[in-house]
């Protein structure tokens, strides 16, 4: 038992060893990029959505003491994005998804009488409208006021109504919101459905936000050659911040860049690829955002945590393997990505640019370097003669350090940072595997103290316990003489 144990044991550590080293490469790998401005900008792109609100009302007609067909006002929208994609929480604009009611009621009314009276319709004062208004009622089904619908897409979307509800359109729920004159922020919630596992961006600090700092605006711009049939995507604009402004007691941050209808509740990032306001209004080249701390400050109230999730950390991998060229290593995370969120744009593209790739012979396997090749001799040379410098700048003439040779020194580094990480991970395994030998052995030791011993008695001892006419003590068992009255072991009076 004790030889089959000893073998598991060395077993399982030659198993841990491998996977720790393994492990400790791997993710260096993948750690040693660092993601760009626009390396980051892509990541974020699959928390976009477009969002699309409607209002649907009846009305009371006086004249006929009855109620109308339903009537729709909408649809309009704009931008949002996913911040939980585990919840499914999202922010947007307010005035994205609401309309003032005197809005919608008059543009229902106006639908109504056009098609109830068109007799009269163009003959109508502004006092018949105004006795329209004041007479007739507009309501919801069961509410008194117009029911109400908000509805997302993720990836591609159209502007028009919610035709294919379930597939690409999913239903959602105003969480909370703050008016357009307010803070114009609002918080939608949709419930996460498998196969279409969310992705999500994370909320940076706009009071860290320096005027001239560059911002990437990224949303579904809506103009005039866009029908409500037409398919969008997300698209990439860049700008500057301008100026911070204040507005009825609000913050404001003013950006210079390019925003059309659409954009509007969509996020604005900062170089490191983090949200720092939303765009609430502007003009054509000079908009505004609301910033991203009033954003926080609503979700904080509401108990939402800002995260990523399992297909951001997939998608990143993926991204990472394909910025360096290991095209089969990230389309094994792509292929993740698509599992959990069939729709991932993103995903699809470089699980096809990376086959491509592969196809053409330029995959580098996991752990080895990309290395460029020469082209002509005249590339061969010049490599020749940087390799004579490198050497001539690490030797230094005075024993001073030349820039190349700082750069083969920070390329040590690296690869000391990939031997740190393999040591830490040794560090780890190897106290753990200590641990469980000495419970290995102490367990063996317990069994072994516990098993009842069978070694032979000594015969004379046999002999002695079987000795015909013997006494003994009945206390203490001890073998007394045969006139003996107390026994010289424990006191006891012999009978």
């Amino acid at each position: 038992m004790a030889k089959i144990i000893l073998k598991g044991f060395i077993l399982v550590f030659i198993i841990m060893l491998v996977l720790g080293l393994t492990s400790a490469l791997y993710a260096q790998d993948v750690l040693d990029y660092e993601f760009t401005s626009k390396d980051k900008v892509i990541l974020t792109q699959p928390s976009i959505c477009f969002v699309t609100s409607m209002y649907y009302g009846y009305v009371y007609d006086p004249n006929f003491e009855d109620w109308s067909v339903s009537y729709m006002y909408g649809p309009f929208g704009g931008t949002g994005f996913c911040v939980n994609p585990d919840t499914g929480h999202i922010v947007t604009a307010a005035h994205v998804i609401e309309d003032d009611y005197v809005n919608i009621k008059w543009a229902i009314l106006d639908a109504y009488i056009f098609d109830t009276y068109p007799d009269d319709y163009y003959n109508l004062t502004d006092n018949d409208w105004n006795w329209i208004y004041d007479n007739y009622k507009v309501e919801g089904e069961n509410t008194p006021e117009p029911d109400h619908e908000v509805w997302v897409q993720f990836n591609t979307a159209t502007a028009g109504l919610p035709d294919n509800p379930g597939n690409t359109y999913i239903r959602s729920e105003i969480i909370d919101s703050s008016p357009l004159e307010q803070r114009d922020i609002a918080i939608l919630k949709i419930q996460p459905v498998t196969g279409r596992a969310l992705s999500s961006a994370i909320i940076g600090d706009s009071s860290r936000v320096e005027i001239q700092d560059n911002l990437t605006i990224v949303g579904y711009p809506w103009n005039a050659d866009i029908s409500l049939e037409s398919i969008m995507t997300p698209t990439v604009t860049s700008g500057i911040i301008s100026a911070r402004k204040m507005l009825e007691g609000t913050e404001l941050l003013q950006v210079d860049g390019t925003a059309a209808f659409g954009n509007s509740g969509g996020p604005v990032l900062s170089e490191n690829g983090e949200v720092i306001g939303i765009l609430t209004m502007g003009t054509e080249g000079i908009n505004y955002l609301r910033p991203s701390n009033d954003i926080k400050e609503m979700l904080n109230r509401n108990g939402v945590e800002n995260k990523l999730g399992m297909v951001d950390d997939n998608f990143a991998s993926g991204l990472a393997m394909y910025r360096q060229s290991h095209y089969s290593e990230g389309m094994k995370y792509f292929d993740a990505v698509l599992n959990s969120s069939q729709g991932h744009l993103q995903a699809q593209e470089y699980k096809a640019n990376s086959q491509a790739a592969i196809d053409r012979g330029e995959d580098v396997p996991l752990g080895e370097e990309q290395e460029p090749l020469a082209t002509s001799e005249e590339e061969a040379e010049e490599e020749s003669a940087a390799a004579e410098e490198l050497v001539q700048e690490a030797e230094g003439a005075e024993g001073e350090v030349g820039p190349v040779a700082e750069e083969a020194a920070a390329e040590g580094g690296d690869k000391g940072s990939a031997l740190a990480v393999t040591l830490i991970v040794l560090a780890i395994v190897i106290p753990l595997l200590i641990i469980i030998a000495v419970i290995v052995i102490v367990v063996i030791v317990v069994r072994k103290r516990k098993t009842p011993s069978t070694t032979a008695q000594p015969e004379a001892e046999v002999k002695k316990e079987t000795k015909p006419g013997a006494r003994f003590c009945p206390s203490c068992g001890k073998e007394v003489k045969e006139n003996q009255k107390f026994c010289e072991n424990c006191g006891q009076k012999l009978e």
